[in-house]
């Protein structure tokens, strides 16, 4: 009952947050009960649970013990996988199994933020597709630090930086451990970041060797907190996507941060997604940006107000203010909303078809007032949506619908020189593609 309510909501939300699009038509695609039940999966009091035990590892800096039983980035490595094992294991015969795996890589060989060289842990966890022809990337980092980034023993928990991020994978493991899905899912729970992109860096120079075909790549860093340092704003119905673009504003991570946030309205209305269109926060940067260097699609997902009184301070209380990271200083519901952010983008980009090839104005050479709008041939079991959006406005809207089967091309009576173009591909059930813009 509980379950079927939540998705009633969402849809009613949904109807009455459709945009009309030129011509009349909306920008809305009906949520997916598939989708919509695995969203309402998310479990507030798991989420507490993950952290509360990831902060029981007293702290997971780089350079802290991986020997330990109970502290440290070793014993909280072998927590990570165990969880991610066992629920791959309740799931066997469901889906394709989950493979964990816990890598290493050396760290600290030309100084820096290291006192040592070492071999350092992380893991991946790959939920294969049945497809498995794209693969979706989710990733925090496991590893936290107090003022001193060089100080492995003292009290480091990391709640929210980045407890609320693993919080978030590992609710990803769990529910779709059990949920087939068409292309691949890997989590990428990694080290180093606080030393300096480390982890991260390990493994987006292994996707591109090993030719991953990557799709996307979302980054969750800090998603937990809701209230400002310093202002005291709260904001726990927002939270930030950070995309970055060196080509323009219609870059491949602008279209994945605009495809989070129409997820988001379609499943989550509750959460405003606040695009930044900006790769990071000034002085920062995240498990995203050596993804972005090697070439992949990515973003960062961030809370929208920051507590500095909280990241990367020692745990005290000091003239009345409370100092460090700690699970009392994260925003559970929020937290939780973030979360199926993440889960809900990830299976509808999992369950979509490939986005249309080389999309085009076919008539960018007239001088004509109409445009037409072309791409290659697709599958033809699947429809085409093409988009529309005002040079100076973010969202696409839906201006026509391509029939599955039909002629790759669409022309419409707006001017190519106002107007922004795109095309989707859109599966039978309703799943959407990331748009290809028409160049």
């Amino acid at each position: 009952m509980k379950r079927s309510l939540f998705s009633i909501c969402m849809v009613l939300c949904l109807l009455a947050a459709c945009r009309q699009a030129p011509y009349g038509r909306t920008a809305c695609l009906a949520p997916d009960p598939v989708i919509a039940a695995a969203v309402a999966e998310v479990n507030s009091d798991s989420v507490h649970t993950w952290i509360e035990e990831l902060v029981g590892f007293h702290t997971r800096h780089t350079l802290s013990s991986q020997t330990d039983p109970e502290r440290g980035i070793g014993a909280a490595v072998r927590y990570i996988a165990g969880r991610c094992e066992d629920w791959g294991r309740q799931a066997e015969g469901i889906r394709p199994t989950p493979v964990v795996e816990v890598v290493r890589y050396t760290a600290g060989e030309k100084g820096g933020r290291y006192d040592r060289v070492l071999a350092v842990p992380e893991v991946v966890v790959t939920l294969p597709g049945t497809k498995g022809e794209r693969e979706i990337l989710l990733s925090a980092h496991i590893d936290t630090r107090v003022a001193d980034v060089m100080d492995s023993t003292s009290f480091a928990p990391g709640a929210n930086d980045d407890g609320s991020g693993l919080a978030c994978l590992l609710e990803v493991v769990r529910i779709l451990s059990s949920i087939p899905l068409e292309q691949t899912v890997k989590c990428l729970f990694v080290s180093g970041e606080e030393q300096g992109l480390d982890g991260s860096s390990f493994l987006a120079a292994r996707a591109r060797e090993e030719a991953w075909p990557v799709l996307a790549m979302i980054n969750n860093d800090m998603i937990g907190n809701a209230v400002a340092s310093g202002t005291g704003l709260k904001e726990d119905h927002k939270v930030r996507v950070f995309s970055e673009s060196r080509t323009g504003e219609d870059s491949g991570p602008r279209q994945l941060a605009r495809y989070i946030k129409e997820t988001a309205g379609r499943y989550v209305p509750e959460q405003e997604v606040k695009l930044i269109y900006r790769n990071d926060r000034y002085r920062r940067s995240g498990d995203h940006t050596p993804f972005l260097r090697n070439g992949f699609t990515a973003v960062r997902m961030s809370e929208y107000c920051e507590n500095y009184d909280r990241t990367h301070q020692d745990v005290r209380t000091e003239n009345g203010i409370d100092y460090g990271d700690v699970l009392t200083g994260v925003d559970i519901p929020s937290l939780t909303r973030n979360i199926r952010i993440n889960l809900s983008t990830v299976m509808s980009l999992a369950l979509a078809p490939a986005s249309p090839a080389n999309a085009r104005i076919a008539n960018a050479g007239e001088l004509e007032n109409h445009t037409v709008i072309a791409w290659d041939p697709v599958d033809p079991a699947v429809s085409c949506q093409v988009l529309v959006r005002e040079t100076d406005q973010p969202d696409w809207t839906v201006l026509g619908v391509v029939e599955a089967g039909a002629a790759p091309s669409f022309q419409c009576p707006l001017s190519k020189d106002n107007y922004f173009f795109a095309v989707r591909s859109v599966s039978p059930a309703g799943h959407p593609s990331l748009p290809a813009v028409a160049r």
